[in-house]
């Protein structure tokens, strides 16, 4: 009798099975089942069975299950089981047969791509066609096309955005080009997007240097809105770790926004890890505009900006670590009491050793770094009219 699939089978074709009298338990060869190819793919059993018979059989194999499926293969691959048979068929068939396969899926690789089986089977479809397989251009490009049409969709869809990674990940950058231009265009929907800003870490990752600057050009642009944002601040730490060239004029941005950022959730980790990345300048300025002492109290008060405080006072060296010294020191009497006030505290202790009370005034510490020679480091609170894109370029960062 037949033999019961579980749950998903589907009782129309559980019927065609029955009417072609097909017992899958008893199959053991190819030629059992000529004409009767599509039926058998949408079986779990059947399926499991072509299966085999490509991996193990003869060459004719595949050309027998191509023949009987390709009218069908946009569905099999949104199929729960034919989604493994045309994943089977695209490892196993002739570069002549997959190029017939392209050119049919091509139309809809959107769908399929979006489809929760058909996911598999096109990512399966892009990486045969790496440059190690030979793919025709024409495979190639009928590929990137198709996929031009719905790339933010895609991105942005817990099943569509594994089909784009395959294509940063297989295909030579100059075919992913139509992904670039999707995602500078798109830049602040794509990575503030909880697939979205994996998408585009790995557009970092697979970039020519000109898909690089085209890229990471638009995220230094919207920096401001990124840091704010619950995945758009993974993207701009990402570019900061991984893109040092580009670093200046983050931190440039960061800096001139410091006490505003420093006060939201998620915008203050970024300000912790710029402090962390900075150059010696960069980090100078970023704590420079730290210490205005008009500000400095709703900074120390505050459950995110208190930490960037703790590690500004970690990471700063002189002049800047006694002008940010004299900012918080009047205010540690009212702060003892509280926790953080504490941690700022110790935190003093660890750099002064000598006791935050003969700690250099950051006027001392100016006139003492002057006689070094060098130039005269800015004071808090004279950095006004100084531009994120003026602080950039002193930062050595790369321009637009």
């Amino acid at each position: 009798g037949m033999l019961g699939v579980g749950a998903l089978e589907d009782p129309v074709h559980a019927a065609a099975m029955r009417k072609l009298g097909l017992d899958v338990a008893k199959l053991v060869s190819l030629d059992q089942v000529i004409g009767r190819v599509h039926v058998l793919s949408r079986d779990q059993l059947g399926c499991r069975f072509l299966q085999r018979q490509l991996e193990e059989g003869p060459p004719e194999a595949a050309d027998a299950v191509f023949a009987e499926v390709i009218e069908h293969i946009v569905e099999l691959m949104t199929d729960p089981f034919g989604n493994y048979l045309c994943q089977k068929l695209l490892d196993h068939c002739r570069p002549d047969q997959r190029a017939v396969i392209v050119h049919r899926v091509a139309p809809h690789l959107v769908d399929v791509s979006l489809n929760i089986h058909g996911t598999r089977a096109a990512q399966k479809l892009v990486e045969r066609l790496g440059p190690e397989c030979g793919p025709s251009p024409g495979e190639v490009r009928a590929v990137c096309l198709a996929l031009s049409g719905g790339v933010v969709r895609l991105i942005q869809d817990l099943n569509g955005n594994h089909v784009v990674q395959r294509c940063l990940q297989r295909l030579p950058p100059e075919h992913n080009q139509f992904i670039y231009d999707a995602v500078a265009r798109c830049c602040v929907p794509v990575a503030s997007h909880r697939h979205g800003c994996c998408v585009f870490q790995r557009c970092v990752d697979f970039a020519s240097p000109q898909q690089k600057h085209q890229v990471v050009m638009e995220v230094v642009d919207k920096t401001i809105e990124l840091v704010q944002d619950p995945f758009g601040n993974y993207v701009v730490q990402y570019v900061l770790e991984q893109v040092p060239a580009y670093r200046p004029n983050i931190v440039g941005i960061i800096a001139l926004s410091i006490v505003e950022l420093s006060r939201h959730k998620f915008s203050s980790n970024v300000v912790e890890k710029c402090l962390e990345l900075a150059s010696p300048d960069g980090q100078a300025l970023m704590i420079t505009q730290l210490a205005q002492k008009d500000q400095i109290l709703q900074l120390l008060q505050d459950p995110y900006a208190n930490y960037v405080v703790q590690r500004a006072l970690q990471v700063a060296e002189s002049p800047q670590l006694e002008m940010l010294v004299d900012a918080v020191r009047p205010h540690l009497p009212l702060l003892r009491n509280t926790s953080y006030g504490r941690r700022i505290q110790s935190r003093i202790l660890k750099r002064c050793p000598g006791g935050i009370d003969n700690v250099p005034s950051a006027e001392e510490a100016v006139a003492r770094q002057m006689q070094l020679g060098g130039p005269a480091p800015k004071m808090p609170g004279q950095l006004a009219g100084l531009t994120a894109q003026m602080a950039a370029m002193e930062l050595g960062g790369v321009s637009p």
